[in-house]
Formats: structure tokens, sequence, C-alpha cells
């Protein structure tokens, strides 16, 4: 059975940088075999871990959707579909990688979604981790194709109004009830220590229902791998946010 690790929050707070950091992590730690599905629409997680960006699954599901029965070489229509994702799993050395791509567009995509919820579920299943990288917002993670998260890492930057949206997002994971079985905050981007945050945002996050797991600084490190187009996983070990994400891991038991 496959640990989860579900990454979500407000758009443009480091969401897919703190995937990417997550991953290195794994992989340094030898906790292998490991699958990374890019579940934003706006795909850009394989950027960040250097990597060519597969066929979605997306456009195999509007695909299997359009062709309806007429499935070709005699396949039933989960057979063609399961082999048409396994041929859009991107493989390396150290991950595979998975993209879901667009969300669904008109007309009925019922027989299709409960189609790959099972095949998804079947492919997570052959891994020891899974890192999902969601879209902004929760939407994904309330119709989400795989039935658990072990720990979902909501974002926020150091906003007030970023971390008032935390707060609601909050709200929306305590609806899915087991479904998720540990959740985590992480604040991004500081400036300093957390003791010198404004007392506006000091105050934001003392109303969270719980304490921040992590607060990584602004690191220059990474802002100039980013900038100059550089895959995030190629961040030195010394990196302060590495080495802030890294610990995280270790205490939550998830890093030897």
């Amino acid at each position: 059975m496959a640990t989860s690790l579900a990454v979500a929050g407000k758009g443009g707070v480091g969401k897919t940088s703190l995937a990417a950091l997550m991953i290195k992590a794994l992989i340094e730690a030898g906790k292998k075999p490991l699958l990374a599905i890019d579940a934003d629409s706006n795909s850009n997680l394989h950027e960040v871990l250097g990597m060519p960006q597969p066929r979605s699954v997306g456009c195999i599901r509007e695909d299997v959707r359009k062709i309806g029965d007429d499935v070709p070489g005699g396949m039933t229509k989960d057979r063609f579909m399961e082999y048409q994702i396994q041929a859009a799993l991107e493989e390396t050395r150290d991950i595979d990688f998975l993209s879901m791509g667009r969300p669904e567009g008109p007309g009925c995509y019922c027989m299709a979604n409960h189609i790959l919820r099972e095949i998804i579920s079947k492919v997570t299943s052959n891994y020891a981790y899974v890192v999902i990288d969601n879209e902004a917002g929760m939407e994904h993670l309330s119709r989400r194709t795989e039935e658990n998260v072990d720990h979902l890492f909501v974002v926020s930057d150091a906003t007030p109004r970023s971390l008032r949206t935390v707060g609601r997002i909050v709200e929306l994971i305590d609806e899915l009830g087991s479904r998720i079985h540990n959740k985590h905050l992480v604040i991004t981007r500081i400036q300093g220590s957390k003791e010198d945050l404004p007392q506006g945002t000091r105050e934001e996050i003392e109303r969270l229902p719980y304490p921040p797991e992590a607060y990584l600084p602004y690191d220059e490190v990474l802002v100039n791998l980013d900038l100059a187009g550089e895959p995030l996983v190629k961040i030195p070990a010394t990196a302060p946010s590495y080495q802030l994400v890294t610990k995280m891991l270790k205490d939550l038991g998830l890093l030897d």
C-alpha cells in the first residue's frame, strides 16, 4: 500500500515547489518506487522535476469517451484505458510521473471516471510513495480519483488573505472526513524568522485550527533556480528551504 502525500492550497503560494522539494527528499532517502502525480490542470510539476510532459489522463479520458464502445483490438473499455494510462507513465530511474491534465469538458464522463478511479488506485498500489500536486483550492480533492490521502499539506504564504483562505480550505478538508488521515499546514516565503512576522499575520496564524508544521523561508537559491528555468530538484542539500522540508518529513516519520 502506497503512502500518499498531497499538496494543496491557494494558487501562487509555492505548492509545486513544496511538492518538488518533498520528492527530492524522498528520492535522496531511497524511498522508492515513487510516483509523482500532477493533478493541476495547469500542469508544471514535470518542469520542476526536469521531466518531459507526458500525455495526460484527461486526454485519455476524452478519447475513451469519444470512442464509446468502439474499443480497438477487441479489448474491454477498462482494459483499453488501463493500457493507455500505463503507456502515458513517464518513467525514470528515480521516479515515475503521471499527469492528470484537463478537467472534464462537455458531455458525460461518468463511465470513464468510474473506470479511471479503479485504474489509478491499481497503478498507485505499485509504489511505496505517491506525491500529488493538486490544483489551487480543494475541488480536486473533493472529487479526487484516489480513495485516501495519508498526509495532506495545505500551503499558504504569510499574507493574511492567504491564511484566511487556508481556514476555508480546512473546513472542506473536515467535510471529507476519514479520507484525509493527517493534515499539516505549511507557511512559505517567510522573511526572517516567524517571530519577525507582522502582528496581523501572527494573529491570523493563531486563528488557524492547528499550528503550522513548518515555516519555509524565502530562499534565493530556490528562486534563482526557478528564474533560470532549472528543475527545482537540482537544489543543493545546503539550501535552507530544502533543509527545512527534509526536517519536516523526518519529524513526521516519513524519512529515517
